[in-house]
């Protein structure tokens, strides 16, 4: 791209790559085969393994586990969490490692999770099968709707997140150590509500409980799964017995939170229009759900209320599975996206997070419509990053209002390699300002620092060369801030060391290929001591997966990890002033 003609001041750095393999100590490869292998498949007529491959019987039958004394117990969950419970100390707690264990159960949203090994629990988190082994999980349910019959809601959760489970037992009542009603059934099938490959054949006893709603909260369910695999089942009922006498469970208050680990719910979106205000916490997951009946369109719109923060939303399916990540701006800029199609009918889960991990507070806000609300554009404000896709043969109209001699910086990036976009501007007469085709497929289009000439009301258009249209994301920015310009230094191979200049205001791309287990260190180091570096690395989508600014002018600056995928990677270099 051209860059437009601005002071500037030349300084210089020198970045490195090195790059090696990962070492064998951290190679699976060795697990891989006990974790793929699978016990004997469920028959579902009647819930009884095939003749053909029953395991021969045991000369001995299985020793049962002997008593555990009462200090060999570890307690999981709190009030806040919405249940509490025990589990053998020696047990794995898989409940705060992320967020990743929160959105992968298609029943609802996890708050516990302990599996009895390493192993066991390593498997659940990567979807893998496993053959020997038993876990606990703890969720939280969003009650339907005019229920009359829980028992029968039970079954219907179960038939929607489990299709392929098969009862072993009539539902039956029960209550938790402090009086809360609830139901138990046993079934049949893989891990309930997980999508691992492969699915063993496990046992587990699915237990709801309806604590009763607080005032004006909606009312939230407790289900938790009590699971190990079916040659083990007898040896853990006694174990599981025991887990389901502590079970505490707890009502959450209306205007409280769900927080276990690393995840805090927050609460439920409603209606086809909905605005929440929260405070994130530092290090931790907001998440939010809200329901759609399917073949649906949604615009979410996320504002931080503070400067600093630098937020990312991710919008999970009901299948559980990733439908948007949406990351596009800087700190304090606002996240969104418009006309999202929702094909599947179900619970989805909105999930917030900042990327230094940061705490602060931000807005949300949820639009649900039957047709694309913005098939033709829309409103695009100063600080905003907006996530859509063209349709084909159509263009999109974004307007927005500036003063006479405001400087402007518009991106538009499109999602994918076949998207070639054209950039206009068009001034409040509908004059054209500025048109923009300067890449190729898949490249970015900038307009950078450019002063408006009047007052008004001024249009961005965005259209495709070809007519097939694409996925891209649009933003609107000052033009006063500090990346104005972006500049393609080239190719960085391992091992290379090279010397640049940075102008003011300027950032530097540097392409980098790599391979999924490349171990990469990318370094650069100021050769003026008024130089104050910050590096980041972007994945093929452009996708930020870290930064570094740790030090002051005049220091290096450090990116060491391994990577995760094949691709082309960016390192991106600018001035922190």
């Amino acid at each position: 791209m051209q860059k437009r003609d601005v002071p500037y001041l030349v300084l210089g750095f020198l970045i490195t790559a090195v790059a090696c393999r990962s070492s064998p100590e951290n190679d699976l490869s060795t697990l891989e085969q006990e974790w793929l292998e699978t016990s004997t498949p469920i028959n579902a007529a009647n819930g009884q393994a095939a003749a053909t491959d029953a395991p021969a019987p045991a000369d001995e039958p299985p020793l049962p586990s002997p008593p555990l004394a009462a200090g060999d117990w570890l307690t999981l969950g709190s009030p806040r969490a919405g249940l509490s419970l025990v589990v053998p100390a020696d047990w794995v707690n898989l409940s705060d490692q992320g967020s990743a264990p929160a959105m992968g159960n298609r029943l609802g949203i996890e708050l516990i999770l302990a599996a009895d090994s390493e192993r066991t629990g390593r498997s659940l988190l990567v979807g893998k099968a496993f053959t020997d082994g038993a876990y606990i999980s703890g969720l939280t349910v969003a009650a339907p709707a005019g229920v009359a019959d829980p028992a029968a809601a039970l079954v219907e959760l179960l038939a929607t997140a489990a299709p392929s489970a098969v009862r072993l037992t009539t539902v039956a009542p029960l209550q938790s150590a402090n009086g809360v009603e609830g139901l138990a059934v046993d079934v049949a099938d893989g891990p309930v509500g997980l999508t691992i490959s492969d699915a063993n054949e496990l046992r587990t006893r699915v237990v709801l409980f309806m604590p009763p709603a607080a005032r004006e909260a909606a009312q939230t369910w407790i289900i938790l799964l009590l699971s190990a695999t079916t040659e083990r089942w007898d040896q853990y009922t006694d174990l599981f017995d025991h887990v389901l006498q502590s079970v505490e469970v707890y009502d959450v208050a209306s205007g409280e939170t769900a927080q276990a680990g690393h995840v805090v719910v927050r609460g439920e979106l409603t209606g086809e229009r909905d605005e929440v205000r929260a405070h994130l916490e530092r290090g931790v997951h907001d998440v939010w759900t809200f329901s759609s009946m399917g073949n649906r369109y949604v615009s979410l719109r996320l504002r931080p209320d503070e400067p600093h923060l630098d937020l990312t939303l991710t919008l999970l399916g009901p299948d559980r599975q990733t439908v948007a990540r949406i990351e596009n701006g800087y700190e304090g800029m606002m996240e969104s996206t418009a006309d999202l199609w929702l094909p599947q009918s179900g619970v989805y889960i909105v999930e917030i997070s900042d990327f230094a991990q940061a705490a602060g507070r931000y807005s949300l806000a949820l639009q649900l419509s039957g047709q694309p609300a913005h098939s033709e554009g829309g409103t695009l404000a100063f600080g905003q990053a907006l996530q859509t896709q063209l349709p084909a043969n159509a263009q999109h109209n974004w307007v927005f209002s500036a003063a006479a001699r405001q400087h402007v910086s518009i991106v538009v990036e499109p999602e994918t390699q076949t998207f070639d976009a054209i950039l206009e501007l068009y001034d409040p007469d509908g004059t054209q300002l500025l048109v923009l085709d300067e890449g190729f497929s898949g490249d970015p289009e900038l307009i950078s620092g450019y002063e408006l000439p009047v007052a008004g009301e001024y249009a961005i258009v965005v259209r495709s060369f070809s007519p097939q249209g694409g996925p891209y994301t649009v933003s609107l920015d000052e033009g006063d801030r500090p990346i104005e310009n972006f500049y393609d230094a080239g190719d960085l191979v391992y091992g290379n060391v090279r010397q640049e200049s940075l102008q003011r205001q300027e950032a530097q791309a540097w392409f980098i290929q790599g391979k999924a287990g490349d171990h990469v260190l990318i370094r650069v180091a100021p050769l003026d001591g008024n130089l104050d570096l910050t590096l980041w690395l972007l994945d093929d989508r452009v996708e930020r997966i870290a930064a570094v600014d740790e030090f002051t002018a005049g220091e290096p600056e450090t990116i060491e990890l391994t990577l995760s995928a094949d691709g082309q990677y960016i390192a991106l270099v600018r001035d922190f002033n």
